[in-house]
C-alpha cells in the first residue's frame, strides 16, 4: 500500500515507508500516525477534514459511497486483508460523515507459532491479548501448521483477515487443506463449514457472541478441534464472556500475548 498516493503531500516524509506499520490513524487536525515494529511513528503536518474523506476514498478505489452497508459496522474490508475502521457523525443509516480512520494492516509471519505449536497441536486453543498484540498472525500460522500436519482446517474469516480470500484464492498462507467462508455472519459460517466440509479443526477471529458461542460448543460435542482468538487477559478475564467454552470439553489450551510485538510476544500458556 503505497501512502504516498492515499494521504496528501508533505504528510509523510520523503522517503518515509509505512509497509511495515501494523496500524495507521488519520484524525483531523492531527497528523498521521503509525504503529511500527520499534513503535509509534507520529508525522508533523495536521490534516485537514477533506484530506481524512480523501484517504478513505483512494483505499476503497473511490467506491465509498457503495460500501454504506459496511460502514454502517465501523469498517470496510480492504484488499489483502486489511481493514479500515472510521468513525464520524452516526444518522439512521449509518456514518454521514467520516471524520478519522483507524487502517489495520496484517502482516504474515511464517514461524510465528513456532514455539508454541507442538505443545497445542491437535487441542482446542485460545490465544488471548489486547488488540494489536498479533492474535490474528498467530492464529494463522497455527492454521497453517495445522494443514502442513495433515488436519483439514475450516475457518470462518468474516473480516477477511485471516486469508484475504480473493477471487476465491487466500492471498495469505493458510496452508494446503483449508477451507475459508469469507465475509456473513460468522455463526452462520462456522455452522456452514461444520456441516458442509467436515473439518478436523475449526478457526475464527475475534468470538464473542452468543451465537458463534453456541456453534463452536457444538463443534466440540461432535470432536471438531477449535482455534479462536479473543479480546482479553486469562481464565478469570474471560470466564463471563466464554463460560460454556472454558469447562469441560471445551478449550484445552490458552495462549497469552502482551503489548504490540513482531512477531506476537507469548507471555504465558495456560492449561484450561
Amino acid at each position: 500500500m503505497d501512502w504516498h498516493l492515499i494521504v496528501p503531500a508533505g504528510a509523510l516524509p520523503a522517503g518515509k515507508d509505512l509497509s511495515r506499520a501494523r496500524e495507521v490513524r488519520l484524525r483531523p487536525g492531527q497528523p498521521i500516525e503509525a504503529l511500527l515494529p520499534e513503535g509509534r511513528w507520529r508525522g508533523k503536518m495536521p490534516l485537514s477534514p477533506q484530506d481524512i474523506l480523501n484517504a478513505a476514498q483512494a483505499l476503497t478505489n473511490h467506491g465509498l459511497a457503495a460500501r454504506n452497508r459496511e460502514l454502517a459496522q465501523g469498517y470496510v474490508p480492504l484488499p489483502g486483508g486489511g481493514r479500515m475502521g472510521a468513525a464520524g457523525r452516526m444518522g439512521e443509516n449509518g456514518l454521514l460523515e467520516i471524520t478519522s480512520l483507524c487502517v489495520r494492516l496484517p502482516h504474515e509471519i511464517r514461524d510465528a507459532a513456532a514455539e508454541c505449536y507442538p505443545v497445542v497441536r491437535g487441542k482446542s486453543t485460545l490465544i488471548a491479548g489486547p488488540p494489536g498484540s498479533g492474535k490474528t498472525t498467530l492464529l494463522r500460522d497455527l492454521i497453517r501448521r495445522h494443514g502442513l500436519d495433515g488436519y483439514q482446517v475450516g475457518v470462518a474469516d468474516e473480516r477477511g483477515e485471516i486469508a484475504a480470500c480473493q477471487g476465491g484464492r487466500p492471498q495469505l498462507d493458510v496452508g494446503p487443506r483449508c477451507d475459508v467462508v469469507t465475509g456473513g455472519d460468522k455463526a452462520q459460517s462456522l455452522m456452514m463449514l461444520l456441516r458442509a466440509l467436515a473439518p478436523q479443526v475449526l478457526a475464527t477471529d475475534e468470538i464473542g457472541g452468543g451465537a458463534e458461542i453456541g456453534v463452536l460448543a457444538q463443534a466440540l460435542r461432535w470432536g471438531v478441534r477449535i482455534l479462536c482468538t479473543v479480546h482479553g487477559g486469562g481464565k478469570a478475564d474471560l470466564r463471563p464472556r466464554l463460560n460454556p467454552l472454558l469447562g469441560p470439553g471445551g478449550f484445552e489450551k490458552i495462549i497469552l500475548l502482551r503489548g504490540v510485538g513482531e512477531p506476537p510476544q507469548v507471555v504465558g500458556r495456560e492449561d484450561v
